[in-house]
């Protein structure tokens, strides 16, 4: 059992699983789980391994991949703070799909199997949350085997652009900034382009002033210019 403390239940009521939680059921969760942390490159959970638990990112970023038979990486999805996996397996009793590693330093909230039900079977709220989740990633998925149609590389990237807007977007100033780490070989991971590829097609979405490369971070930062585009329509 892990100690109730405040900062912690602020970051699992970001979460949309637990958003629609009073205090006292947020606390009730708070005493289910343990806090875990993983370092940079470090596997969490492995393709084909039955998950016994449910990860909750409290900090940190993950991707979730897969390794085709020539030893190319694809990355299915990659989850930020406020993300969570691990549930499905906990659901249908299956393996898992694909691999998990920590991109950077991860700290996360683990609930076992048996908590995980016992929340949802006793949370109505919860229950709710979860599936209006999994639509989400159903639609998400619906849109990467989509991504995978086009041939132009610039509709392959504004399409990813435009999904991970919708789950990491932050507005500011200048747009909507995609609050993840996106490294030339992650994006081209994604995308199933060549990173030679995702470079030129990056270059070219900023000459059009679609997109702008943050100072530092190097995030990217969509600028209104981008969703006037059309691109991906």
């Amino acid at each position: 059992m892990t100690s109730i403390g405040p900062t912690l239940i602020r970051k699992l009521r970001k979460m949309q699983i637990f958003s629609s939680l009073n205090d006292t059921e947020i606390e009730e969760v708070v005493s289910k789980i343990i806090v875990k942390n993983y370092r940079k490159n470090e596997v969490i959970l492995l393709e084909d391994y039955t998950s016994s638990h449910m990860y909750l990112v409290l900090s940190g970023q993950v991707k979730v991949v897969q390794t085709t038979r020539d030893g190319k990486e694809i990355i299915k999805a990659i989850h930020a703070a406020g993300d969570s996996f691990g549930e499905l397996s906990l659901l249908d009793y299956e393996t898992s799909p694909a691999e998990v590693v920590a991109m950077k330093d991860t700290s996360a909230a683990i609930i076992s199997k048996d908590n995980f039900l016992r929340i949802v079977h006793t949370q109505e709220k919860v229950l709710d949350n979860l599936i209006r989740m999994f639509c989400m990633r159903l639609r998400y998925l619906w849109e990467r085997v989509q991504m995978g149609n086009f041939k132009n590389s610039e509709q392959r990237l504004s399409m990813l652009f435009h999904q991970l807007s919708a789950i990491h977007g932050e507005p500011v100033e200048e747009g909507t900034l995609l609050n993840i780490s996106l490294t030339h070989k992650t994006l081209a991971s994604m995308t199933g382009l060549c990173r030679e590829t995702v470079t030129r097609t990056l270059d070219a979405l900023k000459k059009s002033k679609c997109i702008k490369i943050q100072k530092g971070d190097r995030k990217v930062i969509l600028l209104p210019g981008f969703f006037k585009t059309g691109i991906v329509s």
